[in-house]
């Protein structure tokens, strides 16, 4: 999983992701593949609809914190793709106030520090 972006607004902050293609993501696609054949088998039951790779591929723990001790709310996430591309989103509210100078955004326990203009 790589941060592609992260989007600061005075509204929110989103966070974007893509996973990398890898013998995992592989194995993902070709179980979704098998299990949506015996869903679809076995009555296409909506309460049975198999888990999509980008879903196992983004099960991860996202938040945003600032210096400023802002509390980041999830407002939403949307995860897909297949094959070699695999996506994620999560915006979190509010946006940051004038006081925040930078952004930790942790996914998975892993920090990356964003510095903020000061003049937004």
């Amino acid at each position: 999983m790589v941060l592609v972006s992260v989007e600061v607004w005075r509204d929110e902050v989103v966070v974007r992701a893509r996973g990398l293609p890898s013998e995992g993501t592989v194995a993902f696609e070709r179980e979704f593949s098998d299990a949506l054949e015996r869903w679809n088998r076995q009555g296409a039951d909506r309460a049975a609809l198999p888990r999509q790779p980008a879903e196992r591929i983004f099960d991860l723990d996202v938040s945003v914190a600032d210096g400023a001790g802002t509390a980041y709310s999830p407002t939403n996430s949307a995860q897909g793709g297949s094959g070699t591309m695999f996506r994620a989103e999560w915006s979190f509210v509010p946006g940051p106030p004038e006081a925040a100078r930078w952004l930790i955004v942790r996914i998975d326990g892993s920090d990356t520090r964003i510095e903020l203009d000061a003049s937004r």
